[in-house]
């Protein structure tokens, strides 16, 4: 399925990532320009947190191009948002943490009222909009960093193993917050090494090992039929 998002295509060209000589993400070219979400599947350590950054633009490549819709990445973009693994927040309530962003953004201020009162409901927040942020679950927490992110009504979010520490009720409240975010119309981008969480969430998976993109198939496709021996031993659940 193709999009006419304003932000796609997604091209990175003969993209590297090196620290101290040692090459974290190699020789990388990829395109990503469907609706829905792409899951960047791959072991701890693969290189998929890094993918992430790179497309934000918190890092820049070694050598090689990243653009979205022909523009360099660039951390003020925001109709981009990047949700971190462990998000920080300001020791304040949910609502003055949901709105500080849109200040941030610079969004007029007749406009924070309605999109705060949306954000809190679809992230299921309306109930403690009061309460302070350090009184919150790591569930509630989670929600509040969607609400942040939703807020800005982004045509892109770039989430980060997201539920890695939550339970399991979290994790499920969590990724129907995400099936929001695609029925709106928003690209998701996430990385995981869930198999059941990407094959729960996932309209296309690239597959990351060692730093290099191995493959990149839709989600079904992906599961039933892998084409490298890394990703069937991947999903066959041995370790490499």
């Amino acid at each position: 399925m193709q999009t006419n998002h304003h932000s796609l295509p997604l091209l990175l060209e003969d993209v590297a990532y090196e620290v101290d000589g040692l090459e974290l993400i190699k020789d990388t070219n990829l395109k990503i320009n469907s609706a829905g979400s792409t899951i960047i599947l791959g072991h701890n350590g693969s290189g998929k947190s890094l993918l992430l950054k790179l497309l934000h633009g918190v890092i820049t490549p070694s050598s090689g191009q990243i653009t979205w819709n022909k523009n360099i990445p660039a951390t003020n973009q925001y109709w981009r948002t990047f949700l971190l693994q462990r998000p920080t927040f300001f020791k304040q309530t949910v609502h003055y943490n949901i709105e500080f962003v849109l200040r941030i953004a610079q969004i007029p201020t007749n406009e924070h009222k309605t999109r705060c009162q949306q954000a809190l409901e679809i992230c299921g927040l309306t109930n403690i909009s009061h309460q302070y942020t350090h009184s919150l679950s790591g569930g509630e927490l989670q929600k509040l960093s969607l609400a942040r992110a939703w807020v800005l009504k982004p045509t892109v979010v770039l989430l980060d193993e997201p539920t890695v520490a939550l339970d399991p009720p979290s994790v499920i409240g969590f990724e129907n917050i995400i099936r929001q975010f695609k029925q709106s119309g928003t690209k998701v981008i996430m990385t995981t090494h869930d198999l059941a969480q990407a094959k729960r969430l996932a309209d296309e998976i690239v597959f990351i090992d060692a730093g290099k993109v191995i493959e990149q198939s839709p989600a079904e496709k992906f599961f039933s039929r892998p084409r490298s021996n890394q990703a069937q031993n991947f999903i066959s659940g041995e370790l490499i």
